[in-house]
């Protein structure tokens, strides 16, 4: 049988998780319950996978589940960013306008990013956007060879020779599930703690794993890289590790008291920086954009 990943049934993970109901989860897809059903039975016996189960309250998720849809939300934002993309690509080069390229680490991407370029779309509907998505080290290079003209970072790496602005501040948070032994302590873990566990961890070159590095002033131990935050949690719920993640992306989970914040003494805060080429000065809709940022977190001034 294919190994090929079906879409909808991802989707379908996705909703079910959110709406906690077979049925409903089907309706925002537009198809009945019974599709619904029959889809999500083909997905696990592809699979070999039990991702759902009926209670008394309704259908829910099992712990497999839950780390399939974790997983499933990075991938299909990654497939609607290129569908967007493509849409936008296509209708600028059919009825002319600006282009604005633009480059941002995940947490700023999923989670501040889009409100700042809704608002610069509202005032300036002309500007196509193309925005790359990548971890902080590879955000550098895309402004330092010119194929974006700003780029956002939550890292305090960033090449000399380009010019930026502190746009705001993030708290790394430390989470793990609500059985985990962390989760019932009342008193901080100290750094010696911390350095014997085993932590789900972004790859090399992202912000999130080189604040975390700063802080613990050693490389921690690994069980899982993960490429995505959403990867990350999922991971960590699943029982994998201690994940280190934005607190923008755990924010439901810590609610529901599925996940828990870890008390520790690392100081895991970092900045949201721009950056730009000190020989390209921003201008247009890439000054506008910038504006929107520092009016939207009371950035500092440039360096």
């Amino acid at each position: 049988m294919s190994k090929e990943l079906d879409l909808q049934a991802l989707r379908l993970l996705v909703l079910l998780e959110e709406e906690g109901s077979l049925g409903a989860a089907g309706r925002r897809l537009g198809i009945t319950q019974p599709a619904a059903s029959i889809s999500l039975r083909a997905f696990e016996t592809r699979w070999q996978l039990r991702v759902a189960e009926r209670t008394p309250r309704g259908t829910r998720l099992t712990p497999d589940g839950v780390t399939v849809a974790a997983w499933a939300r990075d991938v299909l934002h990654q497939i609607d960013t290129m569908r967007g993309g493509l849409q936008a690509l296509s209708a600028r080069r059919s009825q002319g306008g600006s282009d604005l390229g633009v480059a941002a680490s995940l947490t700023v991407a999923e989670f501040v990013l889009p409100r700042w370029i809704g608002e610069l779309r509202a005032s300036m509907p002309e500007v196509h956007l193309r925005l790359q998505v990548q971890n902080s080290d590879r955000v550098d290079d895309l402004v330092h060879s010119g194929d974006c003209a700003i780029g956002f970072v939550e890292s305090t790496r960033v090449s000399e020779d380009l010019a930026r602005r502190v746009v705001g501040t993030d708290r790394l948070v430390i989470v793990v599930p609500a059985a985990h032994p962390w989760a019932r302590r009342s008193t901080p873990l100290s750094r010696d703690q911390l350095l014997a566990a085993e932590f789900v961890v972004r790859e090399e070159g992202s912000g999130t794993r080189s604040t975390f590095e700063r802080a613990l002033a050693a490389q921690p131990r690994i069980a899982m890289v993960a490429t995505s935050t959403t990867a990350m949690v999922g991971a960590a719920l699943a029982g994998v590790g201690p994940a280190v993640v934005t607190p923008y992306a755990v924010r439901a989970g810590l609610d529901t008291g599925e996940l828990v914040e870890v008390r520790h003494d690392l100081d895991l805060e970092r900045p949201l920086t721009a950056i730009w080429r000190r020989d390209r000065p921003l201008d247009g809709p890439a000054a506008a954009l910038l504006r929107i940022a520092c009016r939207a977190a009371g950035g500092t001034r440039p360096t």
